[in-house]
């Protein structure tokens, strides 16, 4: 059995979880798994397979969510992006209007 798990990271809960069904993988699981969670304003981490445009404006348009992706080799486009930044670190965004706020 493949079960795709949403937790909470620092109370180390799962919350919920689905089956992947042995004929695909856990990508098209992912919209079953969060559709009934109440994330907004929440950070969903991902591994690198669910690094998706579809996958990232899921969680930005329809749960109102952000996300942390993982970068490897299966985007090598994105990941040949983000090196040519030359950034030590990525700056935060504030999509939807958000505003971040720095103290210094």
């Amino acid at each position: 059995i493949h079960l795709l798990s949403a937790f909470l990271q620092q109370k180390g809960v799962v919350i919920a979880q689905c089956a992947v069904d042995h004929k695909t993988n856990e990508i098209p699981a992912l919209r079953t798994l969060l559709d009934p969670l109440d994330i907004k304003d929440r950070v969903v981490t991902l591994d690198a397979l669910h690094t998706q445009k579809d996958t990232a404006r899921y969680i930005v348009e329809e749960k109102k969510a952000d996300y942390l992706f993982t970068v490897k080799d299966n985007q090598s486009t994105l990941k040949q992006d983000i090196e040519d930044l030359g950034l030590v670190s990525f700056p935060p965004s504030a999509p939807n209007n958000r505003q971040t706020s720095r103290t210094t």
